[in-house]
């Protein structure tokens, strides 16, 4: 959103992927091999992915085992914490040990590899493919953790996925963050629609036909379902979809705003947005459809976002009396009546907050300049940073349920699109790369298994 229309929006408010359809299990192994992710930097960790060789009887016309190998090199690509080794390097070795069944630590040391995952498969038609992984820790001579994976040809990519979490998992202490989601919204028609994406780009998929304007969708704490305000029936009424955009449900449509919907941790209740007041109030909707009013303030208040706990409400409101809204955060059961507490001071305008799945830092947009950037407040350290800088428009912050990474809109010559940052790190990349303009990123929970 332009800074233009940011205003104008701040002044008018003055799933579950059809379920596993493949089976894992372990083969065995332990870690307690782990990195501190609190640290800014990182070194990468050189990790060798040969190619995946195939087990007797299969049948690999279509390439499905070159295919996985590079999904899954890529997806550890795109988590800044390894470093694929050029198949140049290793192939010599890998040839040579593949049918061996051991693993020369100190060969694969001589070529730099901190770790190596071996994989084999079988694909037996399109609906019989088996992955056997093992990862191994060559810097320290042992085998940390191996997976065996089933399923049809079309869950192949989302298999990748997984053993790449499983990976991030034994680095870290966290899974990754490969077979989570990205919903936005981007223009389609006279309107906009929602669309959804993988973390790395590929799977886009649009999820509803509303043909109007949607504002600000938000993902169900379990990953069923998203909720959205859209004007579909010529109000800005609250609505909900299932992940796939089935299942449509209007679950509230007062007269004016029902927006900036925000799903409580437990799934219980949605705080948002409601002008019946004639005036921008924040409100929580139970399940029940009972409603509790949670500010009490002649000067707007909007956009909330729940702390992981459930106990604290982040939101941006002009109370201050400075006229530009502020980033604030009051109790979630009582609200503003017991009082607030200011969090942005460094710039005249802010909005969006977004809480991090740990409770210890609340990312938003703020104007910096001419410019929106993404700022972080740490709560903990009482600080503030910037994950953004330089030219064009980053707004609308929404974390990874690892809290590793930001997804946000940038805006820049005219064309917006849906960038990813590691919180730490200097460079995004792109997204989504379509035509329109994307925007109001949300990102998924883990997936349930």
């Amino acid at each position: 959103m332009s800074t233009k229309n940011k205003s104008i929006h701040f002044a008018v408010l003055s799933v579950f992927i059809a379920g596993w359809c493949f089976f894992a299990g372990p083969v065995f192994g332990q870690s307690d091999v782990l990195i501190d992710l609190s640290m800014e930097t990182q070194s990468e960790v050189a990790i060798a992915v040969p190619e995946f060789m195939p087990l007797e009887g299969s049948q690999d016309a279509s390439g499905v085992g070159r295919e996985g190998r590079e999904i899954l090199e890529n997806d550890l690509k795109l988590f800044d914490l390894f470093k694929p080794v050029q198949q140049s390097v290793i192939r010599r070795h890998a040839t040579a040990e593949a049918g061996s069944g051991t693993v020369d630590y100190q060969a694969w040391n001589g070529l730099g590899v901190q770790w190596l995952i071996k994989t084999q498969y079988q694909v037996n038609g399109a609906d019989n493919n088996v992955f056997i992984f093992r990862l191994y820790d060559v810097t320290n001579e042992r085998f940390l953790v191996g997976k065996r994976y089933r399923g049809k040809r079309p869950w192949v990519r989302r298999m990748m996925h997984r053993f790449a979490d499983e990976v991030m998992a034994q680095l870290t202490g966290k899974p990754g963050v490969a077979d989570t989601q990205i919903a936005f919204l981007a223009k389609s028609g006279g309107g906009k629609e929602m669309y959804t994406v993988d973390f790395d780009g590929h799977n886009l998929k649009k999820v509803t036909r509303e043909n109007s304007v949607m504002l600000a969708p938000d993902w169900s704490p379990d990953g069923k379902a998203i909720v959205f305000t859209s004007y579909r029936d010529h109000n800005p009424d609250l609505v909900m979809v299932d992940r796939m955009g089935k299942k449509r449900k209007v679950l509230l449509q007062l007269p004016g705003l029902n927006s900036a919907p925000a799903w409580s941790p437990d799934g219980e209740k949605i705080a948002l947005v409601l002008s019946k007041d004639q005036n921008s109030e924040i409100y929580l909707l139970d399940k029940f459809a009972n409603l509790k009013r949670l500010t009490r303030h002649f000067n707007i208040d909007t956009s909330p976002a729940w702390s992981p706990d459930g106990r604290k409400i982040a939101f941006a409101s002009d109370r201050s009396g400075t006229g530009s809204p502020q980033i604030f955060i009051m109790d979630a059961g009582s609200g503003d009546s017991s009082g607030v507490k200011r969090v942005s001071f460094s710039s005249s305008y802010n909005d969006n907050p977004a809480w991090s799945p740990a409770g210890d830092k609340i990312a938003y947009t703020a104007l910096v300049g001419k410019q929106f950037q993404i700022k972080i407040y740490d709560l903990e350290k009482n600080q503030t940073f910037d994950l953004t800088t330089g030219r064009g428009n980053k707004e609308s912050p929404s974390w990874s349920p690892d809290g590793q990474f930001v997804a946000y809109r940038v805006e820049q010559g005219g064309k917006s699109s849906i960038h990813i940052q590691r919180v730490g790190g200097k460079k995004s990349r792109p997204l989504t790369f379509s035509p329109v303009a994307a925007l109001s990123p949300t990102w998924s929970p883990y997936a349930r298994k």
